[in-house]
């Protein structure tokens, strides 16, 4: 049975070497199409009509970018494998949070992105070892901070934690401001479903979301 597969990457050497591997060491995966960028208006009809069942979603410029596009191909009724350029725990959780069944460092190669594309095409989960181990479970769209609640942040989670009485001296604000600030930032993680306990599992969830070192 052939499986016909939609590539999605912004440099079109990934797409035509995938296209190459697949076609010399798994000719049932076939890929119908390749696209340099996905547009939010992607039509499910446009995609069933090429009768493609999987895209590979591979190198995006900008961290912003993936989550849309994995809802957009889910949407239009695929099954999504998304290839890393590098291992990052928040794109991979949210990655799956959004939909997608597969997960894979590209440095993991050709055999590992096969295997993901035959798991999703079994509607079926594969996340790379190596991917596995780094990935948290987050909400499939990432907090925002300001720059003010960002630098806040890291003065008291940061890797050169302050006491929040040494964060409102550098700041230049009260305790309490420091603390209503904290408050804002578990309470935005609330609303996305993240549950924070404690002040480890924020410091937890802010470094994975790239806000603190």
């Amino acid at each position: 049975m052939v499986t016909r597969v939609l590539v999605v990457d912004h440099h079109q050497l990934m797409i035509d070497t995938l296209d190459a591997w697949l076609r010399c060491n798994a000719p049932d995966l076939v890929v119908a199409a390749g696209l340099n960028s996905i547009q939010p208006g992607l039509q499910p009809a446009g995609v069933r009509e090429q009768d493609i069942g999987v895209a590979v979603l591979g190198t995006l410029d900008h961290h912003t970018e993936l989550i849309p596009a994995v809802r957009c191909l889910v949407d239009a009724g695929l099954r999504v494998v998304v290839l890393a350029t590098t291992l990052d725990g928040w794109e991979a959780g949210a990655s799956h949070a959004a939909g997608a069944l597969g997960y894979v460092p590209k440095a993991a190669g050709p055999a590992h992105i096969e295997t993901a594309v035959r798991a999703a095409a079994a509607g079926e989960q594969y996340v790379h070892p190596d991917a596995a181990a780094v990935m948290v479970d987050t909400a499939p769209v990432r907090i925002k901070l300001s720059p003010r609640e960002q630098r806040l942040a890291e003065l008291y989670l940061g890797s050169e934690a302050l006491p929040v009485r040494g964060v409102a001296d550098t700041m230049g604000i009260s305790e309490q401001t420091v603390k209503a600030h904290l408050h804002r930032i578990r309470q935005r993680y609330s609303a996305a479903g993240i549950k924070l306990s404690n002040v480890i599992s924020l410091r937890k969830q802010l470094s994975a979301d790239g806000w603190i070192t």
